[in-house]
């Protein structure tokens, strides 16, 4: 189901304006210090750290402030929970106790990178789920079932508002009220481009949720710094190991924007390399992908004006 999920899921595109591009000159660091307020988004646990591992490092070592933001818990991973279970056939029992292994992955690997457990939030909408709620479950006047953990809404306790289904409505709302509680100036997500639907439905629900806020009193403008995860077989390949060089892959469509290059020092290359390995179930499973992020920087596109960039646009299947 989630092969042919990937297999389904078109891409999302955004329409740019031509006037927002960011200056070739700028760089990811010219624009932190002690007063930078980090919000990461999620598809799944270990995306923020594989995409933004340092740059959580770096804003903490600051002096500023990082939230991260889990859009799914993971949990509708066949493969995983039957290597993690040494089962052949999973219920949906398993995947939900799948999605609790791989909660406590994260706030373990967060703590590793120094991200208190407060700081964390987890929505709970369902993996491999989240480009349907944009296309075909919008209203929660028919929620959206997990075909893994039978669910159609976050758990009691990880709602931040009450009756929230399985519905693009509902997890828009959601992410609009962590966004404007903690107000962050600066925004990372995955990119529209990612070839994993859920992550490219993140892209979609987090600027679906900031462009409402460009009209709030006072507005939220946040600037945008994106990464990418899933696109063909990168970052995998000869000069993956650790401590190389990453470059953005071959054949990625920039448009009228670049990539930013951030840095890591000797120590939060070491520590994001620590605290991938914490993801035990993932490297079960994925443990070459997930180290081929293990490296020397982190890539993003950072975009300098967020009002100029949010467009609305619709994540869609065939």
């Amino acid at each position: 189901m989630r092969q042919q999920h990937l297999i389904l899921a078109t891409l999302v595109f955004l329409l740019f304006s031509s006037n927002a591009a960011t200056s070739e000159s700028q760089t990811l660091e010219s624009v932190l210090n002690q007063h930078t307020r980090l919000m990461v988004f999620a598809p799944h646990p270990d995306d923020e750290t594989l995409g933004a591992g340092g740059l959580i490092q770096r804003v903490l070592h600051m002096g500023g402030t990082v939230k991260v933001v889990f859009m799914t818990s993971g949990d509708g991973y066949p493969e995983g929970v039957m290597l993690e279970d040494h089962i052949s056939h999973p219920k949906a029992q398993d995947y939900r106790e799948y999605g609790k292994i791989r909660e406590g992955e994260a706030r373990r690997v967060l703590a590793a990178l120094g991200v208190k457990e407060n700081d964390l939030v987890f929505l709970a909408f369902p993996d491999g789920g989240l480009c349907y709620l944009a296309w075909k479950y919008w209203s929660d006047k028919r929620p959206y079932v997990s075909p893994y953990t039978k669910e159609d809404r976050p758990p009691p306790t990880d709602m931040i508002i009450p009756k929230t289904d399985y519905s693009g409505q509902d997890l828009k709302k959601e992410i609009v009220r962590v966004l404007s509680e903690f107000r962050p100036t600066l925004v990372s997500f995955t990119r529209h481009e990612d070839r994993h639907p859920d992550h490219c439905a993140t892209s979609l629900f987090v600027q679906e949720a900031l462009a409402e806020l460009q009209g709030a009193v006072p507005p939220l403008r946040p600037q945008l710094c994106t990464y990418l995860i899933h696109f063909g077989d990168w970052p995998i390949g000869e000069e993956s190991g650790f401590g190389s060089r990453l470059y953005p892959p071959k054949g990625f469509p920039l448009r009228d924007y670049k990539w930013t290059s951030l840095a890591l020092t000797p120590q939060e290359a070491e520590t994001k390399h620590k605290a991938l390995l914490l993801y035990d179930s993932q490297m079960l499973v994925l443990g070459r992908f997930l180290l081929s992020f293990s490296r020397a920087n982190e890539l993003f596109i950072l975009r300098g004006d967020a009002a100029e960039e949010l467009k609305r646009v619709r994540c869609c299947l065939p």
